[in-house]
């Protein structure tokens, strides 16, 4: 929108250099056109202005050359249209767009008050969560009027635009008698552009009464409480939100962050100008649960032998809706690559011996749990062996804590051994901190 104000811009500061630079008629009118030919370069996914503005300026070439103009009648139809469109709309839009971004950082340090409030303090709780979403409320209606301004706005720019071509190109038909002949080639064109520009009209008047009983029907609509977290139509991501992280180094601080599941990977970033950093490499290597034992609501944690991350949702609901989305991810990964056919005819490279791999490890010679020799049975998350008797345990314990799977008799994949192959030592009584 920037850019197309610089163009009406320029097309205006041209235009007065063209009436007050009488004696340099000729050259200013030119300057004038080639601004014609930007702005038309500008709309080119517009055929209707394209269109329009490329056939008026081959016929106002050729009017140069008569060195003869009403500026008065130039002025006000350049100058004066676009002039009263900045006018009329840009305060008002601005002064929406500055709201707006208040209430915006007003929902951020709701949603920070709503997350910092004790389980314990319930009053506090409640007043917490009711400013959150009344702020949230607040902020979808600024966006609604926003929207709704912008897009007039842009409706009205492009009637215009084109009107105020349209008012320069009849006046020069109207009061040039030396370039009558010229004019009366154009006529047609004009004419064709005159029933564009009524139709542009209605269809502007119809799209701004839909926009209207849009966003009359939204603020109409029962609003049912808080956002919902869902899929995203045409995007890789299975679910995206925001989430509270709590930094791995200071356990008391708490970064809001937005959160995605994409590949059987868990991917965060830190605000829209960051990267997306992969915070969980394979899903299927993690194991979910709430956490209930810490002072802040809406808690819940995820784990992998490398690392666990605690996170916070902006409510219960939320925080549901996240749990069941990274273990639907996790099982979902596990069905696809159990469903996945075998490439033909075309041999599947052979996968090292999940056996001689898991029991090369320090400390997996033995039971993790009860210390019986020669264990045939692994957990793949956790990654520690074990006998058949602790491995009944495990597997009544359920897979968002422990996967188990045989040595001898499943497949393993390679980044599957490799959590039973990192080397770390179970500690003794003697193991330093």
């Amino acid at each position: 929108m920037e850019s197309l104000l610089d163009f009406e811009e320029c097309v205006m500061k041209l235009c007065s250099k063209m009436v007050e630079a009488g004696q340099a008629y000729s050259s200013a009118n030119q300057l004038f056109l080639s601004g014609l030919a930007e702005l038309s370069m500008y709309q080119k996914k517009d055929s209707v202005i394209t269109n329009c503005l490329n056939q008026f300026n081959q016929g106002l070439q050729e009017m140069v050359s008569f060195h003869t103009m009403l500026f008065d009648q130039t002025q006000r139809a350049i100058s004066h249209q676009l002039t009263n469109l900045c006018t009329q709309f840009l305060p008002p839009l601005a002064e929406t767009r500055k709201e707006f971004l208040r209430i915006g950082e007003d929902l951020e340090m709701a949603a920070v008050k709503n997350a910092q409030v004790s389980r314990h303090k319930a009053g506090d709780a409640e007043r917490a969560s009711h400013l959150l979403l009344a702020t949230h409320k607040c902020y979808q209606h600024f966006a609604l009027d926003y929207c709704l301004q912008l897009n007039t706005f842009r409706a009205q720019q492009k009637v215009d635009i084109l009107n105020s071509v349209f008012s320069f190109v009849h006046a020069q038909f109207t009061f040039f008698h030396q370039g009558f002949d010229l004019l009366r080639d154009l006529e047609p064109t004009m004419k064709t552009m005159a029933a564009q520009l009524s139709q542009l009209s209605a269809d502007c008047a119809a799209e701004r009464k839909d926009l209207e009983n849009k966003h009359l029907l939204v603020q109409q609509r029962d609003a049912s409480g808080e956002p919902m977290v869902s899929p995203c139509p045409g995007s890789d991501d299975i679910i995206q939100g925001y989430l509270f992280k709590r930094s791995r180094r200071k356990s008391k601080t708490w970064k809001r962050c937005w959160f995605s599941i994409r590949d059987n990977q868990l991917i965060y970033r830190k605000s829209h100008k960051e990267e997306a950093v992969v915070l969980f490499e394979d899903l299927r290597l993690c194991a979910v649960k709430s956490l209930e034992h810490i002072d802040r609501r809406f808690c819940f944690e995820l784990l992998s032998v490398q690392k666990c991350c605690a996170l916070q949702a902006d409510s219960e609901q939320l925080k549901q809706v996240w749990l069941s989305a990274l273990q639907g991810s996790i099982d979902l990964a596990y069905r696809e690559r159990a469903g996945a056919p075998l490439a033909q005819p075309k041999e599947p490279p052979p996968s090292p011996a999940a056996l001689g791999v898991a029991l090369r490890g320090p400390g997996n010679q033995r039971c993790c749990d009860c210390g019986e020799e020669e264990p045939r049975w692994a957990s793949i998350n956790l990654g520690v062996t074990m006998c058949i008797e602790c491995s009944g345990i495990h597997r009544s314990l359920g897979v968002h804590l422990s996967k188990v799977r045989s040595l001898t008799l499943d497949s393993w994949e390679a980044e599957q051994l490799d959590v039973s192959d990192e080397g770390r030592v179970k500690p003794s009584a003697n193991s330093s901190r």
